[in-house]
């Protein structure tokens, strides 16, 4: 009796999500040389790019949501995770840092993507006084900005799973109905207004990465975090984009503030007052070779221009 013919539906999504045409190979019930030609004819014939990769760099992604959202579960054997955080979206603005976060998800295709918190801004809902000469753009416009900016994320990585991080500014939206219009407390709120990313208040990556907004605050921030969390610990909301080493008898793990891709001296932070701050562009980029974090890298805005690994981006 003949065997049925796999259709190329079934290959094209085991492709996506297993990438080694090895484990499709197993998963499907094909020889691995049929699978790399239905593969290339397939591609031949739709036009399109499908994953593939050895067997022994399977990047495995695997993703626990609560449904009180409070700590999301992730696993990443081998593959990048981008970290970025303090987008502060503002409409009509698309930063340097931003546009080089695309640039890199284009180049890369990483598998996980992580907004660490503080996307929308809220200004004209903040608890900050109104200043003189500023007109605060409304949440509306903000949340449209926001989905312009994340929609760009999204294609730049179709395959990626996403991440949101709740950040001190993104709850002002749901602070600001529940004083001010209790009885709206149930409308549709902020993240309801981007399907496709997992929100929540944590992210634990491989039960030793911990990705969320924030913890400690001060000058030694990134080193406090991972000394008293004994782990490796990602963080954003003081916008300095930089990573603090540390070892002990448990080895090696890293704190690493993500910066912002808004503008330091942007509009959504004339609260400062045009005072100096100690903030940088930029964002983070997390490498796992079998489970374990390698060395985490950063995208730096310097004079305008974003640069990584040495080169301008």
């Amino acid at each position: 009796m003949a065997v049925a013919r796999v259709p190329d539906e079934k290959i094209i999504d085991a492709l996506k999500r297993l990438g080694s045409p090895t484990y499709v190979a197993k998963e499907l019930g094909m020889d691995v040389t049929t699978v790399y030609k239905r593969r290339t004819a397939i591609q031949q014939k739709l036009g399109i790019t499908l994953p593939s990769f050895a067997a022994k760099q399977e990047s495995v992604v695997k993703t626990i949501i609560p449904d009180n959202k409070r700590i999301l579960s992730h696993q990443v054997d081998n593959g990048r995770v981008f970290v970025a955080s303090d987008c502060h979206y503002w409409p009509g603005e698309v930063t340097v840092a931003h546009k080089a976060f695309i640039a890199l998800l284009t180049e890369f295709k990483p598998q996980t993507v992580i907004l660490n918190g503080d996307v929308f801004d809220g200004s004209r809902i903040s608890r900050h006084e109104p200043l003189m000469g500023t007109n605060p753009p409304t949440p509306k416009q903000e949340i449209e900005a926001c989905q312009d900016r994340l929609d760009e994320i999204r294609n730049a990585t179709k395959n990626a799973r996403c991440f949101w991080t709740f950040g001190n500014h993104d709850v002002r939206l749901h602070r600001y109905i529940a004083v001010n219009a209790p009885e709206l407390s149930d409308f549709q709120g902020l993240f309801d207004y981007f399907p496709g990313w997992h929100t929540g208040w944590r992210v634990d990556i491989n039960d030793d990465v911990v990705v969320k907004h924030r913890w400690h605050n001060g000058q030694h921030a990134t080193y406090n975090n991972t000394l008293k969390s004994g782990r490796s610990i990602v963080t954003g909301h003081l916008h300095k984009l930089q990573v603090y080493p540390w070892s002990d008898y448990d080895g090696r793990r890293y704190g690493v503030d993500t910066g912002t891709l808004a503008e330091p001296y942007g509009d959504q932070f004339t609260y400062t007052e045009c005072n100096p701050v100690n903030w940088c562009s930029g964002f983070a980029v997390l490498t796992f070779n079998n489970g374990k974090l390698l060395p985490p890298e950063l995208c730096e805005v310097i004079d305008g221009e974003a640069y990584f690994r040495g080169e301008k981006v």
